[in-house]
């Protein structure tokens, strides 16, 4: 990645406290001041106000959240890489000189805080380690942080709140319903964020066990009507003091994606349930989590991850759960998605307001009509033209 002797690679773990510091200040402490730093990106949903200078370039993974104005405006190139992938990648290819991460002081330890991520793999395959410490973080049990620690600094105070997410509304729960009828019996659930993923915690009326990349407040409150089989266990956390009740007793495992992610180990589990959004699903039940229109939003992050090793558990499900329509009123369901973020054969259950669409066992065509069925009444009409056209070809 990096060709210019002047120019290291530098790894900022990610997490909702992906670590805040500027590059100078991170490499000042690494004792590589002289060095700029080709950054190396992950989830990172606060604003950098330092991205912004043309000096700053660098990759992530994840497009969307704080990093979406870099990334399209060209400063960060986007790779579409799995989360899975990255432990891999850190330890050959994007093997960073300095891996900045985030932690909190456990006695003389320091740990990571409310994310571990990929920021364990990022730690181990540096050179050197920066640790950020927010003296006012959360010690949720996450692991010891590795590596060759050269330095700590503090972490700088930020005057914006944390990002938010966004509450459920009525088609949100109308999609959680139908999400519900299909839950297996015993289910061990995986959720991404935001209103759609929300509204399936808060619908749930039988207990269930959650392993997921992401864990929000929604797990408060399944703990509290007793619906929490065993420990959670997840990669990050989006929430706040509560959380620590919860590790401590434990019930919350703060683990890397090297265990959280793992296809083998995920896909072992009988009755796992992968359930996640989407931006388009196609005909043949391909899934677009990265694109809408020409400009990036997201990444690949987890899903790909999480629908593969659902689609592998014996009695489990990998469920693809949206809107019919964009905020705009365009189909979500369409002939071609725009990029593949997940192959369709990993996809199992398509849902939307208006209903579900098992697509197991399906050939290309059976999938189209079962999918035009949930997509909005007012497109179904030129969806089926769509797929007419396309036949006779």
């Amino acid at each position: 990645m990096s060709v210019d002797p002047d120019r290291v690679i530098l790894a900022y773990a990610d997490g909702l406290d992906s670590p805040r510091s500027r590059p100078d200040v991170v490499l000042a402490a690494a004792g590589l001041g002289e060095k700029t730093g080709d950054l190396l990106l992950g989830w990172t949903p606060e604003h950098r106000e330092w991205l912004s200078e043309p000096i700053h370039r660098g990759r992530t993974i994840i497009a969307g959240y704080g990093l979406a104005d870099a990334v399209n405006e060209g400063r960060i190139a986007y790779l579409p890489v799995r989360l899975s992938a990255m432990p891999a990648l850190l330890a050959d290819l994007l093997r960073p000189e300095v891996a900045v991460v985030a932690g909190v002081r456990r006695g003389s330890t320091l740990v990571f805080g409310m994310s571990a991520g990929w920021g364990l793999a990022a730690a181990r395959a540096a050179r050197r380690v920066v640790v950020e410490i927010d003296p006012e973080g959360l010690d949720l049990g996450g692991p010891e942080i590795p590596g060759n620690i050269c330095a700590t600094i503090e972490r700088p105070r930020h005057s914006d709140p944390y990002p938010v997410l966004r509450s459920p509304g009525v088609v949100d729960r109308r999609i959680a319903e139908h999400v519900i009828s299909v839950l297996p019996p015993h289910p061990i659930l995986q959720l991404g964020p935001g209103g759609v993923a929300e509204a399936i915690m808060a619908a749930i009326r039988e207990p269930v066990g959650i392993w997921s990349g992401l864990v929000t407040d929604s797990l408060l409150d399944l703990e509290a009507r007793g619906l929490l089989v065993g420990p959670a266990t997840a990669a990050y956390v989006w929430g706040g003091q509560a959380y620590s009740a919860l590790a401590r007793a434990g019930r919350l495992r703060l683990r890397p994606v090297e265990e959280t992610h793992d296809l083998s180990r995920l896909s072992g589990f009988d009755g796992y349930v992968g359930c996640n959004t989407a931006l388009q699903v196609g005909f043949d039940g391909s899934v677009n989590v990265e694109r809408a229109g020409r400009r990036l939003v997201a990444g690949i992050g987890g899903h790909a991850d999480f629908c593969a090793a659902a689609s592998r558990s014996v009695g489990g499900l990998s469920i693809i759960a949206l809107a019919s329509v964009t905020k705009a009123g365009v189909s979500t369901i369409v002939p071609t998605v725009e990029t593949t973020s997940t192959a369709r054969s990993d996809v199992g259950v398509v849902v939307t307001e208006h209903g579900v669409a098992d697509l197991r066992g399906l050939d290309d065509a059976e999938r189209t009509s079962r999918l035009i069925g949930i997509a909005a009444p007012e497109h179904r009409y030129g969806l089926r033209d769509a797929a007419s056209e396309r036949a006779s070809r």
